[in-house]
Protein backbone atom coordinates (compact mmCIF):
# COMPACT_ATOMS: atom_id res chain seq x y z
CA UNK A 1 0.00 0.00 0.00
CA UNK A 2 2.85 2.59 0.87
CA UNK A 3 4.53 1.44 -2.69
CA UNK A 4 0.96 2.15 -4.36
CA UNK A 5 0.71 5.88 -2.24
CA UNK A 6 4.43 6.57 -4.08
CA UNK A 7 3.75 5.52 -7.94
CA UNK A 8 0.12 7.23 -7.32
CA UNK A 9 1.75 10.90 -6.35
CA UNK A 10 4.37 10.11 -9.18
CA UNK A 11 1.89 9.45 -11.80
CA UNK A 12 0.80 12.88 -11.34
CA UNK A 13 3.76 14.77 -11.24
CA UNK A 14 4.01 15.60 -7.63
CA UNK A 15 6.95 14.69 -5.11
CA UNK A 16 6.02 12.20 -2.07
CA UNK A 17 8.49 11.49 0.91
CA UNK A 18 8.18 9.47 4.43
CA UNK A 19 9.54 12.22 7.01
CA UNK A 20 10.07 12.78 10.32
CA UNK A 21 9.53 9.87 13.18
CA UNK A 22 9.34 7.49 11.02
CA UNK A 23 12.70 8.23 9.23
CA UNK A 24 14.57 8.91 12.35
CA UNK A 25 13.31 5.47 13.96
CA UNK A 26 13.87 3.61 10.74
CA UNK A 27 17.71 4.49 11.38
CA UNK A 28 17.68 4.01 15.33
CA UNK A 29 16.75 0.32 14.30
CA UNK A 30 13.21 0.51 16.12
CA UNK A 31 9.48 -0.23 14.48
CA UNK A 32 7.16 3.18 13.90
CA UNK A 33 3.60 2.74 12.83
CA UNK A 34 2.97 6.53 12.37
CA UNK A 35 3.99 6.82 8.73
CA UNK A 36 3.88 10.64 8.12
CA UNK A 37 4.42 11.98 4.42
CA UNK A 38 5.61 15.19 3.19
CA UNK A 39 4.36 16.31 -0.37
CA UNK A 40 4.47 19.01 -2.85
CA UNK A 41 0.93 18.60 -4.17
CA UNK A 42 -1.38 21.42 -2.71
CA UNK A 43 -3.75 19.58 -0.02
CA UNK A 44 -6.85 19.78 -2.52
CA UNK A 45 -4.52 18.39 -5.19
CA UNK A 46 -3.34 15.63 -2.77
CA UNK A 47 -6.83 14.79 -1.70
CA UNK A 48 -8.02 14.07 -5.72
CA UNK A 49 -4.79 12.13 -6.15
CA UNK A 50 -6.19 9.73 -2.93
CA UNK A 51 -9.42 9.30 -4.34
CA UNK A 52 -8.30 8.76 -8.06
CA UNK A 53 -6.44 5.79 -6.60
CA UNK A 54 -9.32 4.26 -4.75
CA UNK A 55 -8.51 5.72 -1.25
CA UNK A 56 -10.54 7.51 0.69
CA UNK A 57 -9.14 11.23 1.84
CA UNK A 58 -9.76 12.63 5.54
CA UNK A 59 -9.76 16.31 4.96
CA UNK A 60 -8.20 16.84 8.60
CA UNK A 61 -6.17 19.94 8.47
CA UNK A 62 -6.52 21.20 4.84
CA UNK A 63 -6.06 25.15 5.86
CA UNK A 64 -2.68 23.30 7.85
CA UNK A 65 -1.93 21.51 4.40
CA UNK A 66 -2.33 17.94 5.78
CA UNK A 67 -5.04 14.93 4.20
CA UNK A 68 -5.40 11.51 5.64
CA UNK A 69 -6.08 8.36 4.68
CA UNK A 70 -6.25 4.77 5.96
CA UNK A 71 -3.93 1.95 4.68
CA UNK A 72 -3.74 -1.80 5.59
CA UNK A 73 -0.63 -3.11 6.85
CA UNK A 74 0.31 -6.11 8.58
CA UNK A 75 -0.96 -5.02 11.72
CA UNK A 76 -4.64 -3.86 10.42
CA UNK A 77 -5.53 -0.86 9.45
CA UNK A 78 -3.50 2.36 10.11
CA UNK A 79 -4.05 6.12 9.42
CA UNK A 80 -1.56 8.09 7.80
CA UNK A 81 -0.85 11.30 7.24
CA UNK A 82 0.16 13.89 3.96
CA UNK A 83 1.11 16.96 4.24
CA UNK A 84 2.11 19.95 1.77
CA UNK A 85 5.70 21.42 1.99
CA UNK A 86 6.18 24.19 4.27
CA UNK A 87 8.49 26.74 3.80
CA UNK A 88 6.93 28.90 7.09
CA UNK A 89 5.26 27.97 9.80
CA UNK A 90 4.38 30.02 13.25
CA UNK A 91 1.78 29.42 16.09
CA UNK A 92 -0.10 32.37 17.14
CA UNK A 93 -0.32 33.06 20.93
CA UNK A 94 -2.46 30.54 22.87
CA UNK A 95 -3.44 28.62 19.63
CA UNK A 96 -3.13 24.87 18.83
CA UNK A 97 -3.22 25.65 15.31
CA UNK A 98 -0.54 27.15 13.23
CA UNK A 99 -0.15 29.73 10.44
CA UNK A 100 1.19 28.16 7.20
CA UNK A 101 2.93 29.47 3.57
CA UNK A 102 3.38 26.33 1.49
CA UNK A 103 6.62 25.15 -0.10
CA UNK A 104 7.52 23.91 -3.14
CA UNK A 105 10.77 22.09 -2.17
CA UNK A 106 11.98 19.62 -0.32
CA UNK A 107 14.77 20.70 1.83
CA UNK A 108 12.36 23.93 2.26
CA UNK A 109 10.18 22.34 4.43
CA UNK A 110 13.09 20.06 6.18
CA UNK A 111 14.72 23.02 7.37
CA UNK A 112 11.39 24.60 9.01
CA UNK A 113 11.31 21.30 11.17
CA UNK A 114 12.02 21.02 15.11
CA UNK A 115 15.31 19.36 15.44
CA UNK A 116 17.98 17.76 13.03
CA UNK A 117 17.07 14.35 14.06
CA UNK A 118 13.36 14.92 12.62
CA UNK A 119 14.12 16.90 9.43
CA UNK A 120 15.05 13.76 7.32
CA UNK A 121 13.21 12.68 4.21
CA UNK A 122 13.10 9.13 2.89
CA UNK A 123 12.42 8.19 -0.96
CA UNK A 124 10.40 4.67 -2.15
CA UNK A 125 13.90 2.88 -2.48
CA UNK A 126 14.68 3.55 1.43
CA UNK A 127 17.24 6.65 0.08
CA UNK A 128 17.38 9.37 2.85
CA UNK A 129 17.93 12.97 2.02
CA UNK A 130 19.47 14.58 4.94
CA UNK A 131 20.57 18.31 3.80
CA UNK A 132 20.74 18.88 7.92
CA UNK A 133 23.37 16.63 9.27
CA UNK A 134 20.37 14.17 11.46
CA UNK A 135 22.21 11.06 10.82
CA UNK A 136 25.21 12.62 12.52
CA UNK A 137 23.28 13.77 15.56
CA UNK A 138 21.57 10.43 16.00
CA UNK A 139 25.22 9.15 16.05
CA UNK A 140 26.10 11.55 18.33
CA UNK A 141 23.12 11.02 20.65
CA UNK A 142 22.35 14.88 20.21
CA UNK A 143 19.54 17.22 19.91
CA UNK A 144 19.55 20.37 17.88
CA UNK A 145 17.99 22.69 15.68
CA UNK A 146 18.26 22.72 12.11
CA UNK A 147 18.31 26.66 11.91
CA UNK A 148 19.57 29.12 14.68
CA UNK A 149 17.34 28.22 17.83
CA UNK A 150 16.04 31.27 18.40
CA UNK A 151 14.33 31.33 15.28
CA UNK A 152 13.04 27.65 15.21
CA UNK A 153 11.80 28.44 18.78
CA UNK A 154 10.58 31.50 17.55
CA UNK A 155 8.43 29.84 14.80
CA UNK A 156 6.63 27.70 18.04
CA UNK A 157 8.18 28.10 21.47
CA UNK A 158 6.61 24.59 22.60
CA UNK A 159 9.67 22.89 20.61
CA UNK A 160 11.62 24.06 23.38
CA UNK A 161 9.71 21.42 25.56
CA UNK A 162 9.73 19.02 22.84
CA UNK A 163 13.77 19.39 22.78
CA UNK A 164 13.25 17.86 26.18
CA UNK A 165 10.73 15.40 25.76
CA UNK A 166 13.06 14.21 22.96
CA UNK A 167 16.12 14.33 24.88
CA UNK A 168 14.44 12.19 27.75
CA UNK A 169 12.56 9.35 25.38
CA UNK A 170 15.97 8.87 23.30
CA UNK A 171 18.71 9.81 26.20
CA UNK A 172 20.35 12.10 24.40
CA UNK A 173 21.81 15.34 25.12
CA UNK A 174 20.74 18.30 24.21
CA UNK A 175 23.20 20.48 22.01
CA UNK A 176 24.82 23.70 24.19
CA UNK A 177 23.72 26.48 21.86
CA UNK A 178 19.83 24.77 21.91
CA UNK A 179 19.69 24.67 25.24
CA UNK A 180 20.90 27.90 26.02
CA UNK A 181 18.57 29.52 23.61
CA UNK A 182 16.10 27.83 26.34
CA UNK A 183 17.93 29.46 28.86
CA UNK A 184 17.23 32.70 27.12
CA UNK A 185 13.50 32.64 25.75
CA UNK A 186 11.89 30.12 28.45
CA UNK A 187 8.73 32.71 29.01
CA UNK A 188 7.65 32.21 25.56
CA UNK A 189 6.38 28.80 26.63
CA UNK A 190 3.44 30.82 28.46
CA UNK A 191 2.39 31.70 24.86
CA UNK A 192 1.83 28.43 24.05
CA UNK A 193 -1.87 27.04 24.81
CA UNK A 194 -2.12 24.43 27.80
CA UNK A 195 -3.69 21.27 25.93
CA UNK A 196 -0.35 21.05 24.07
CA UNK A 197 1.60 21.54 27.47
CA UNK A 198 0.13 18.58 28.26
CA UNK A 199 0.51 16.20 25.55
CA UNK A 200 4.40 17.08 25.28
CA UNK A 201 4.87 16.40 29.58
CA UNK A 202 2.38 13.76 29.25
CA UNK A 203 5.11 11.74 26.71
CA UNK A 204 7.94 13.02 28.63
CA UNK A 205 6.62 11.74 32.33
CA UNK A 206 5.49 8.22 30.12
CA UNK A 207 9.10 7.17 29.64
CA UNK A 208 9.80 4.47 30.82
CA UNK A 209 13.39 5.07 32.32
CA UNK A 210 12.83 7.25 35.67
CA UNK A 211 16.24 7.72 35.16
CA UNK A 212 16.09 9.62 32.13
CA UNK A 213 12.80 11.62 33.38
CA UNK A 214 14.52 12.58 36.45
CA UNK A 215 17.43 13.50 34.61
CA UNK A 216 15.56 15.70 31.87
CA UNK A 217 13.41 17.50 34.77
CA UNK A 218 16.79 18.86 36.29
CA UNK A 219 17.68 20.34 33.19
CA UNK A 220 13.91 21.88 32.50
CA UNK A 221 14.28 23.42 36.58
CA UNK A 222 17.92 24.67 35.06
CA UNK A 223 16.46 26.52 32.09
CA UNK A 224 13.22 27.66 34.03
CA UNK A 225 10.69 26.51 31.70
CA UNK A 226 9.29 24.16 34.14
CA UNK A 227 8.89 27.02 36.91
CA UNK A 228 6.49 29.09 33.88
CA UNK A 229 4.37 25.87 33.83
CA UNK A 230 3.96 25.22 37.08
CA UNK A 231 4.96 28.38 39.38
CA UNK A 232 4.78 26.45 42.88
CA UNK A 233 8.37 25.19 41.98
CA UNK A 234 9.49 28.54 42.05
CA UNK A 235 8.73 28.23 46.16
CA UNK A 236 10.28 24.67 46.51
CA UNK A 237 13.71 26.01 44.55
CA UNK A 238 14.37 28.71 47.39
CA UNK A 239 14.89 25.77 49.71
CA UNK A 240 17.80 24.70 47.22
CA UNK A 241 20.15 22.40 49.28
CA UNK A 242 18.39 23.52 52.39
CA UNK A 243 17.98 19.73 54.18
CA UNK A 244 14.70 17.93 54.93
CA UNK A 245 16.14 16.18 58.40
CA UNK A 246 17.80 13.26 59.33
CA UNK A 247 15.35 10.80 57.32
CA UNK A 248 16.55 12.69 54.24
CA UNK A 249 20.02 12.88 52.39
CA UNK A 250 19.17 15.92 49.97
CA UNK A 251 16.50 18.43 49.96
CA UNK A 252 12.95 18.35 48.67
CA UNK A 253 13.86 18.59 44.53
CA UNK A 254 16.71 16.40 45.21
CA UNK A 255 13.94 13.83 46.85
CA UNK A 256 11.11 15.00 44.24
CA UNK A 257 13.76 13.73 41.88
CA UNK A 258 14.34 10.37 43.32
CA UNK A 259 10.66 9.50 43.85
CA UNK A 260 10.14 10.66 40.30
CA UNK A 261 13.13 7.94 39.30
CA UNK A 262 11.43 5.11 41.40
CA UNK A 263 7.83 5.27 39.56
CA UNK A 264 6.79 3.25 36.76
CA UNK A 265 6.22 5.41 33.41
CA UNK A 266 3.26 2.39 32.44
CA UNK A 267 1.14 5.31 34.34
CA UNK A 268 1.07 8.81 34.23
CA UNK A 269 -0.76 9.42 37.10
CA UNK A 270 1.60 8.18 39.30
CA UNK A 271 4.09 10.29 37.60
CA UNK A 272 2.21 13.08 37.81
CA UNK A 273 2.04 12.61 41.45
CA UNK A 274 5.52 12.02 41.82
CA UNK A 275 6.14 14.82 40.62
CA UNK A 276 3.62 17.15 42.66
CA UNK A 277 3.47 14.85 45.79
CA UNK A 278 6.00 16.97 48.03
CA UNK A 279 5.30 20.30 46.25
CA UNK A 280 3.49 21.85 49.07
CA UNK A 281 6.11 20.80 51.60
CA UNK A 282 7.97 24.83 51.33
CA UNK A 283 4.67 26.16 53.19
CA UNK A 284 4.87 23.88 56.02
CA UNK A 285 7.95 23.98 56.97
CA UNK A 286 8.90 24.33 60.51
CA UNK A 287 11.93 23.49 63.00
CA UNK A 288 11.33 22.96 66.37
CA UNK A 289 13.47 23.84 69.65
CA UNK A 290 15.45 20.81 69.03
CA UNK A 291 16.58 21.34 65.60
CA UNK A 292 14.37 18.82 63.66
CA UNK A 293 12.17 19.76 60.78
CA UNK A 294 8.76 19.09 60.00
CA UNK A 295 6.44 19.19 57.04
CA UNK A 296 3.51 19.03 58.62
CA UNK A 297 0.35 19.30 57.11
CA UNK A 298 1.93 19.44 53.54
CA UNK A 299 -0.12 16.96 51.67
CA UNK A 300 -3.27 19.05 52.26
CA UNK A 301 -1.26 22.30 50.67
CA UNK A 302 0.05 19.79 47.81
CA UNK A 303 -3.71 18.48 47.12
CA UNK A 304 -4.48 22.59 46.82
CA UNK A 305 -1.36 23.16 44.40
CA UNK A 306 -2.01 19.96 42.45
CA UNK A 307 -5.54 20.97 41.58
CA UNK A 308 -3.95 24.18 40.44
CA UNK A 309 -1.58 22.19 38.48
CA UNK A 310 -4.40 20.22 36.88
CA UNK A 311 -6.37 23.05 35.82
CA UNK A 312 -3.45 25.03 34.55
CA UNK A 313 -2.86 21.73 32.32
CA UNK A 314 -6.19 20.76 31.22
CA UNK A 315 -6.46 17.42 32.71
CA UNK A 316 -9.74 15.55 32.67
CA UNK A 317 -11.53 15.31 35.22
CA UNK A 318 -10.84 11.45 35.88
CA UNK A 319 -7.04 12.60 35.80
CA UNK A 320 -7.66 15.13 38.46
CA UNK A 321 -8.92 13.20 40.73
CA UNK A 322 -6.45 10.43 40.21
CA UNK A 323 -3.31 12.98 40.85
CA UNK A 324 -4.86 15.02 43.37
CA UNK A 325 -6.18 12.23 45.80
CA UNK A 326 -2.34 10.77 45.76
CA UNK A 327 -1.07 13.99 46.60
CA UNK A 328 -3.51 14.23 49.18
CA UNK A 329 -3.32 10.95 50.48
CA UNK A 330 0.35 9.76 49.86
CA UNK A 331 1.55 10.22 53.78
CA UNK A 332 -1.16 7.38 54.88
CA UNK A 333 0.81 4.75 53.60
CA UNK A 334 3.83 5.77 54.57
CA UNK A 335 3.00 6.37 58.06
CA UNK A 336 1.50 2.97 58.30
CA UNK A 337 2.41 0.53 61.27
CA UNK A 338 1.75 -2.45 62.94
CA UNK A 339 -0.32 -0.76 65.62
CA UNK A 340 -3.22 -0.12 62.57
CA UNK A 341 -6.26 -1.93 63.22
CA UNK A 342 -7.68 -4.20 61.01
CA UNK A 343 -10.60 -1.77 60.45
CA UNK A 344 -7.99 1.13 59.52
CA UNK A 345 -6.51 -0.98 56.93
CA UNK A 346 -10.01 -1.69 55.36
CA UNK A 347 -10.55 1.87 56.10
CA UNK A 348 -7.55 2.83 53.96
CA UNK A 349 -8.69 0.10 50.94
CA UNK A 350 -12.17 1.31 51.18
CA UNK A 351 -11.08 5.12 50.23
CA UNK A 352 -8.01 4.51 48.12
CA UNK A 353 -10.38 2.54 46.00
CA UNK A 354 -9.35 2.02 42.51
CA UNK A 355 -6.54 4.16 43.47
CA UNK A 356 -5.16 1.78 45.96
CA UNK A 357 -2.34 -0.01 44.02
CA UNK A 358 -0.15 3.15 42.82
CA UNK A 359 -0.89 4.89 46.04
CA UNK A 360 0.76 1.73 47.65
CA UNK A 361 3.25 2.12 44.54
CA UNK A 362 3.66 5.82 45.49
CA UNK A 363 4.25 5.54 48.86
CA UNK A 364 6.80 2.64 47.99
CA UNK A 365 8.78 4.92 45.95
CA UNK A 366 8.15 7.68 48.58
CA UNK A 367 9.85 5.93 51.17
CA UNK A 368 12.88 4.21 49.06
CA UNK A 369 13.62 7.56 48.42
CA UNK A 370 14.66 8.41 51.85
CA UNK A 371 18.16 7.97 53.80
CA UNK A 372 18.89 4.52 55.87
CA UNK A 373 17.91 3.31 57.83
CA UNK A 374 14.33 5.15 57.49
CA UNK A 375 14.22 3.57 53.58
CA UNK A 376 15.10 0.08 54.87
CA UNK A 377 12.18 0.14 57.80
CA UNK A 378 9.58 2.00 55.87
CA UNK A 379 10.07 -0.75 52.95
CA UNK A 380 9.37 -3.48 55.86
CA UNK A 381 6.58 -1.79 56.88
CA UNK A 382 4.92 -1.19 53.30
CA UNK A 383 5.69 -5.22 52.80
CA UNK A 384 3.53 -5.67 56.16
CA UNK A 385 0.56 -3.31 55.04
CA UNK A 386 0.33 -4.94 51.31
CA UNK A 387 0.24 -8.39 53.00
CA UNK A 388 -2.35 -7.49 55.53
CA UNK A 389 -4.39 -5.70 52.84
CA UNK A 390 -4.50 -8.87 50.87
CA UNK A 391 -5.61 -10.72 53.63
CA UNK A 392 -8.27 -8.82 54.85
CA UNK A 393 -9.55 -6.94 51.80
CA UNK A 394 -8.29 -9.31 48.93
CA UNK A 395 -10.80 -7.70 46.41
CA UNK A 396 -10.44 -4.08 47.16
CA UNK A 397 -12.14 -3.11 43.52
CA UNK A 398 -15.73 -4.89 44.47
CA UNK A 399 -18.68 -3.15 45.85
CA UNK A 400 -19.79 -4.26 49.04
CA UNK A 401 -22.74 -2.08 49.43
CA UNK A 402 -25.07 -1.71 46.94
CA UNK A 403 -24.95 1.63 45.56
CA UNK A 404 -28.22 3.12 45.69
CA UNK A 405 -28.21 2.66 49.53
CA UNK A 406 -26.26 5.86 49.74
CA UNK A 407 -28.53 7.26 47.82
CA UNK A 408 -31.63 6.01 50.03
CA UNK A 409 -29.98 7.44 52.92
CA UNK A 410 -29.20 11.27 51.29
CA UNK A 411 -32.64 11.35 50.94
CA UNK A 412 -33.61 10.73 54.28
CA UNK A 413 -30.90 12.67 55.69
CA UNK A 414 -31.91 16.13 57.05
CA UNK A 415 -29.70 19.02 56.28
CA UNK A 416 -26.58 18.93 55.72
CA UNK A 417 -25.35 15.21 56.82
CA UNK A 418 -22.98 14.16 54.32
CA UNK A 419 -20.66 12.99 57.23
CA UNK A 420 -23.25 11.22 58.99
CA UNK A 421 -23.88 9.41 55.76
CA UNK A 422 -20.30 8.57 55.38
CA UNK A 423 -19.82 7.45 59.14
CA UNK A 424 -22.55 4.69 58.25
CA UNK A 425 -21.96 3.41 55.19
CA UNK A 426 -18.08 2.93 56.54
CA UNK A 427 -19.62 1.35 59.85
CA UNK A 428 -21.87 -0.94 57.69
CA UNK A 429 -18.97 -2.03 55.47
CA UNK A 430 -17.26 -3.20 58.52
CA UNK A 431 -19.55 -5.32 60.18
CA UNK A 432 -19.84 -6.77 56.42
CA UNK A 433 -16.17 -7.63 56.70
CA UNK A 434 -16.65 -9.12 60.34
CA UNK A 435 -19.21 -11.26 58.87
CA UNK A 436 -22.49 -9.64 60.38
CA UNK A 437 -23.98 -8.47 57.62
CA UNK A 438 -24.18 -9.81 54.09
CA UNK A 439 -22.78 -8.24 50.65
CA UNK A 440 -24.52 -6.58 48.72
CA UNK A 441 -28.53 -7.35 50.12
CA UNK A 442 -31.25 -5.48 49.20
CA UNK A 443 -31.24 -1.68 51.01
CA UNK A 444 -33.79 -2.88 52.76
CA UNK A 445 -31.27 -4.93 54.96
CA UNK A 446 -29.47 -2.37 55.91
CA UNK A 447 -31.97 -0.03 56.66
CA UNK A 448 -33.30 -2.57 59.12
CA UNK A 449 -30.03 -3.14 60.80
CA UNK A 450 -29.43 0.62 61.04
CA UNK A 451 -32.82 1.29 63.01
CA UNK A 452 -31.79 -1.70 65.26
CA UNK A 453 -28.64 -0.02 65.63
CA UNK A 454 -28.84 3.92 65.86
CA UNK A 455 -25.17 3.97 67.54
CA UNK A 456 -24.47 3.06 64.13
CA UNK A 457 -24.88 7.36 63.34
CA UNK A 458 -22.00 7.64 65.16
CA UNK A 459 -18.00 6.79 64.76
CA UNK A 460 -17.76 2.94 66.72
CA UNK A 461 -14.95 0.81 67.67
CA UNK A 462 -16.01 -2.38 65.85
Amino acid sequence: MIKRLFELFHENGEELYLVGGYVRDRLLGSENGDYDFATSARPEVTKNILESGGFRAIPIGMEFGTVATVINNDTGPVEIQITTYRCKERYRKGSRHPEVVFGKILEEDLVRRDFTINAMAMDENGNIVDPLGGRRDLKNEVIRTPLNPEETFSEDPLRMLRAFRFACRLGFSIENKTLEAIRMNHSAILDISRERWKMEMDSLLAAEDGNKVSRVLKLMRETGILQDMIPQFTIMFTLNGVSQGKAHYGDIWEHTLDVVKNTSGNNRCIRWAALLHDIGKPMCRTVDEDGNTHFYGHEKIGFDYANKTAERFRFSKKERKCVSFLVKNHMRPVLYSNEWSDRAVRKLASESGEYLDILLDLASADIAAHAEPCASEGAARMAELRERLLRLVPDTRRRILPVDLGEILMKRASGDSFPEIGIILSNLEELIHQGILPKMALPQIYLDYLAEHPELKQKQDI
